[in-house]
């Protein structure tokens, strides 16, 4: 009996460390840079968790000949793990505020470890789709809670700058997953894209274990997402989020489409992703001077006016096949969404009361995420329509994915061309009505 109540009492010990958030090394909490940790730790988290929606779609032609899959079924490899972060955030937010925001985010990036390791190791598409739907559960622990761990942490005039150095990471881990996929694949084949995770997994909890403070719990997320609806009849809220939808559909369908081409075009993995890597080059730099523009010439401006950019860089790599024109036309998608992902972002998030920064946090990236599954979704669609031959395994003439990418790139900039023009009408009008007399 007595050593039956000491396992009992050793389980529950075990439970018990298991469900504790872990204390800070006095070191840590005495630092005055101690939120800055925060921010730095949550940005590994954004920058991998987004990094991993974006990484497979330079791999997908190679997973597709690997594996014996047409497009319209290798698709699924991204397409399951955007979904599976649209369908978890809300619920993964709501059980943090229960359990601890720093417990789910540790824990997330384990999950997140785990699944990226079975994705190198799967053996068919059946099983590299299950481990990417956990890839995706441990990147839904880590995005639900990082605008909130960031708010804890960042005293009030410091606020807005923590959030949008979070979203700057995320942006930038969206863009360069092609270009470092690229590189990854030419070194050691599409599994390595997923194998890297691992170390830099590890390393990401034992940050997350030592800089991140223990949660203060609140207000639960179904109570702060009540009001979603009425924070959209704002007009810069509803305007910044569907252009920010839009964005995001348009970057990854261009992301999704141009290495077909490249492949019909023998050009290797390694060359395709030093070439893509020019829209994340120009959009990390383009990105903190929209920023400061903006704190002075305002930002619709630049939200309109990055979107007009990304169409007409989009509307060069359609019509101008050459390796000149495509890389002039990904440095002005790039400096486009650059000058437009962060003011508009800013945008949103003041737009609301402070009191309500955790759900518009919570939209912006639903919105990403949404945007994301729709572009790879309508690239595809477009692109094999027009090619008429789904399978990847097979060899597609150059000619005829030329005109795939056509087809795709016209479409994608025709949007992003209606989304600036929409924000025109909005600012137009807003101007309007603040110019009437009372």
């Amino acid at each position: 009996m007595v050593s039956d109540l000491a396992i009992t009492a050793r389980i529950a010990s075990v439970q018990r460390a298991l469900l504790r958030e872990p204390r800070r090394p006095e070191s840590v909490r005495s630092s005055p840079n101690a939120h800055w940790f925060v921010v730095g730790a949550v940005c590994v988290g954004a920058f991998m968790g987004q990094l991993d929606a974006s990484i497979v779609t330079v791999a997908l032609p190679h997973i597709g000949q690997s594996l014996q899959a047409s497009a319209a079924t290798v698709q699924w490899v991204a397409l399951s793990y955007m979904l599976v972060l649209l369908a978890t955030l809300l619920f993964v937010g709501q059980l943090a505020d229960r359990m601890g925001r720093k417990l789910l985010y540790t824990y997330g990036f384990a999950v997140f470890t785990v699944g990226s390791l079975l994705c190198g190791l799967s053996s068919s598409l059946t099983l590299l789709i299950g481990a990417r739907v956990l890839q995706a559960l441990g990147a839904a622990m880590l995005q639900a809670n990082s605008v909130a761990l960031i708010r804890e942490a960042m005293p009030k005039e410091l606020l807005n700058r923590g959030i949008g150095i979070q979203g700057a990471a995320q942006a930038i881990g969206l863009a360069m997953g092609p270009a470092v996929g690229g590189l990854l694949i030419a070194l050691g084949g599409w599994r390595l894209i997923f194998f890297v995770n691992v170390p830099v997994g590890i390393v990401a909890i034992v940050l997350a274990r030592l800089l991140i403070p223990r949660s203060k719990l609140g207000e639960s997320t179904a109570r702060r997402f009540r009001g979603l609806l009425a924070l959209l009849r704002n007009p810069t809220i509803g305007f910044g989020v569907g252009g920010g939808l839009v964005s995001y559909l348009v970057m990854f369908g261009a992301l999704f489409v141009v290495p077909y081409y490249l492949v019909a075009d023998n050009v290797s993995a390694s060359t395709t992703g030093l070439q893509l890597a020019v829209l994340p080059i120009a959009l990390g730099l383009t990105a903190p001077l929209a920023g400061r523009m903006a704190d002075h010439a305002g930002a619709r401006g630049l939200t309109i006016g990055g979107l007009a950019l990304t169409a007409a860089g989009l509307a060069v790599i359609g019509l101008l096949h050459g390796t000149p024109p495509r890389l002039l036309g990904l440095a002005i998608a790039g400096v486009g969404l650059g000058a437009f992902t962060p003011v508009n972002n800013a945008a949103v998030m003041a737009a609301g009361p402070r009191e309500r920064a955790g759900v518009l946090g919570g939209l912006v990236n639903m919105t990403r995420t949404l945007g994301a599954i729709l572009g790879v979704a309508l690239a595809s669609l477009l692109y094999t329509s027009a090619t008429g031959n789904s399978s990847i395994a097979k060899a597609i003439p150059t000619a005829t994915a030329a005109h795939g990418l056509t087809l795709t790139m016209v479409a994608l900039s025709a949007l992003a061309a209606l989304s600036a023009l929409a924000l025109l009408v909005e600012a137009v009008m807003s101007r309007k009505i603040v110019e009437q007399p009372a």
